[in-house]
């Protein structure tokens, strides 16, 4: 079948801001239990309430809450392990009120913790005290700047809560050795985040049930545990970066020892609790994945020999892998395949049981995205997934080059996204080529190129992103002159830096992004507070001058190139202040600037209606901006100083 030809970033496209925002499910945390799976599911269509489903052996699946319930914890701010699957039924955190509840098979909902002020996440359970173990938050009054963490005992009949461990800044991973004689857990202070130096400790009962004098197994030293989990004979696995990158250890009769060692990350940064990359399998062997080489790989870890099988799936990313039965389930993308519940066998076969998305659309019609390892500055190598234009239906023509949006990824210790991402299909079926950069800073490749951001945010990372675009253009898959970033959070500050110090793109588009470091530092809650000293070099007390030279919002008046802002008014990470002032530094200059703003939206959009707006809106302004005519109608934007567009 030919394709009509049209101008790239005006062809009509399937992939609808309805689709991306509306059906477009947000899975969570996935356990199986037995031949029973259950997920923690997000509806966007719902209001972005979470949910969770349970999955039983014929297949058969039903929700578990009912709305108002939404499992959701805001230990940390960032939540995470927000469930525990038992015999009892599924304990979880209620978004509401932070209590615990259990949701039964039979449909039953009952409150086990009635305990203002306090929140729950990253559950195990102990069964010998009829009790769970929780990662734990006590907090005076709203958004208190510095709530108390602590590993704590829920009390299953009376709903008491009694602290564990305490006097660490921060807690994860509380997990009881299958005799339920011992207890391990990973904890930190600041101004360390966790994936910079937590340590790995475990300890014994007491008579009482209190945690005895714990042992320090490994990090807590410059570096970083991610991660116990304890097999059936005792052995306790877990994620160590010891040599440079995150390997699999194992401790086990006191002998500490390297499992395979690899120059590959088998971690995940912990921003949500209870991440996890592998698996102990019925076999004895580890199910896992990890990042090499900028791909994400699966494998079969035979911790006995050390030999690491690779296992072909097809598939471009993984998350939370859980045994069920003989396979593994996972959450994972392909390709051609949005996110997905799904099964992985022996040989690698995908069985796939709920997907986020049902697009009808075959796979020509999706842009496959290309690692690409590129030039970057001082002798650094620049790591990047491409995405070049994909339509069935339509072509470009032979003497144009794409339009193209690059986008910054959030954290900054984060990574770009694998697989198959409706919100990039929605740029590359109309047209746009998208480029998806791991900056300096990125997760997987290694501690060095981790800390190769150190002292450097809103420097490195911005000359990564733009180096990164210019070598695509100059490759002559892009037109070096229709170049615009997009980024959210971190990754706003990261677009905000590249337009206020360089002139290099056409546009950018900032959601939540961070304008003012000093305001951040105030603002930002307790799990971040430490991170900016790392990020830009500085120590409490030595901020001003660093910080007034990198914050956009003190150099707002060298923008030149249109923004478009979208913000959530009740962000307590980024509030909303930070993008009113460079909006109306922006506006008072004459710069072309557009403005959203989103009642009830917090540091991240949830609700399909946000969603869908701020989509058609970034493609309105960038249309505006590059003179193009799409063959859709979409919203008449309030952009002031829209005559200088002219």
């Amino acid at each position: 079948m030919s394709k009509t030809t049209k101008p790239y970033g005006t062809w009509a496209s399937p992939i609808t801001a309805d689709l991306v925002a509306g059906k477009s499910l947000r899975f969570g945390q996935l356990q199986a239990r037995g031949e029973n799976l259950y997920w923690s599911e997000g509806r966007p269509s719902d209001a972005g309430r979470i949910t969770i489903v349970g999955r039983a052996a014929d297949g058969t699946e039903r929700d578990l809450l009912p709305p108002p319930y939404s499992a959701r914890s805001g230990v940390h701010e960032y939540g995470g392990g927000e469930m525990l699957v038992a015999d009892a039924g599924v304990y979880f955190t209620n978004a509401e009120d932070q209590d615990v509840y259990l949701a039964s098979d039979e449909g039953e909902i009952t409150r086990i913790t009635n305990a203002p002020g306090m929140r729950f996440a990253d559950f195990c359970l102990d069964e010998a005290r009829g009790r769970l173990i929780a990662v734990a938050e006590r907090h005076e009054g709203d958004h208190d700047p510095a709530p108390q963490n602590l590993l704590a005992a829920i009390d299953l009949s009376a709903g008491a809560v009694t602290q564990l461990v305490g006097g660490n800044d921060f807690y994860a991973f509380p997990r009881i050795a299958p005799d339920g004689s011992k207890l391990a857990w990973v904890e930190w202070s600041l101004p360390h985040m966790p994936w910079e130096g937590s340590a790995l400790k475990c300890a014994t009962w007491s008579e009482d049930g209190g945690v005895g004098e714990a042992a320090q197994i490994a990090g807590g030293d410059g570096t970083a545990a991610f991660q116990p989990e304890w097999a059936p004979d005792g052995s306790l696995f877990f994620v160590w970066e010891r040599n440079g990158w995150g390997n699999i250890h194992r401790f086990s009769d006191g002998e500490l020892t390297c499992v395979c060692e690899r120059d590959a990350e088998f971690g995940l940064p912990l921003w949500g609790l209870n991440t996890r990359t592998f698996a102990i399998r019925q076999d004895g062997k580890l199910f896992a994945f990890f990042i090499e080489e900028g791909r994400v790989r699966a494998g079969r870890l035979d911790p006995a020999s050390g030999d690491l099988e690779l296992v072909e799936t097809g598939l471009s990313h993984f998350q939370g892998p859980s045994v069920l039965a003989d396979r593994v389930a996972v959450q994972a993308t392909s390709a051609s395949e949005a996110s997905f519940v799904g099964t992985i066998g022996d040989a690698g076969e995908v069985d796939i049981i709920r997907h986020s998305a049902e697009t009808g659309l075959p796979a020509a019609a999706f842009s496959a995205g290309q690692t690409l390892k590129l030039d970057g500055p001082e002798g650094r190598s620049v790591w990047a997934n491409y995405y070049p234009p994909a339509n069935t239906a339509f072509e470009g023509p032979e003497d144009e080059l794409p339009p193209m949006v690059v986008s910054a990824h959030g954290g900054p210790t984060g990574m770009a996204d694998r697989g198959l991402k409706l919100k990039i299909q929605y740029w590359t079926s109309r047209g746009f080529a998208f480029l998806d950069v791991d900056y300096a800073g990125s997760w997987g490749y290694g501690r060095a190129y981790r800390e190769a951001l150190n002292g450097e945010w809103g420097i490195a990372d911005v000359e990564d992103v733009i180096d990164a675009s210019l070598a695509v253009a100059d490759r002559g898959l892009a037109d070096r002159n229709r170049m615009m970033i997009s980024g959210g959070s971190a990754g706003g500050f990261t677009v905000l830096c590249a337009l206020a110090f360089h002139d290099v793109y056409a546009a950018g588009a900032s959601s939540y992004g961070v304008a003012d470091l000093q305001k951040l530092l105030e603002l930002t809650h307790k799990f971040e507070s430490g991170y900016l000293y790392a990020l830009t070099g500085t120590a409490e007390g030595g901020t001003d001058e660093v910080f007034n030279a990198r914050s956009p919002v003190h150099h707002a008046e060298k923008i030149s190139a249109p923004v478009i802002f979208f913000q959530g008014d009740k962000d307590f990470i980024v509030p909303p202040g930070q993008s009113r002032e460079m909006v109306a530094s922006l506006e008072e200059r004459g710069v072309p600037v557009a403005y959203f703003e989103f009642e009830g939206e917090g540091h991240g959009f949830r609700a399909a209606d946000t969603i869908k707006t701020v989509l058609e809106a970034e493609y309105a302004f960038y249309a505006r901006v590059l003179k193009l005519e799409p063959d859709e109608t979409l919203p008449d934007l309030p952009i002031r100083n829209m005559g200088a567009l002219t």
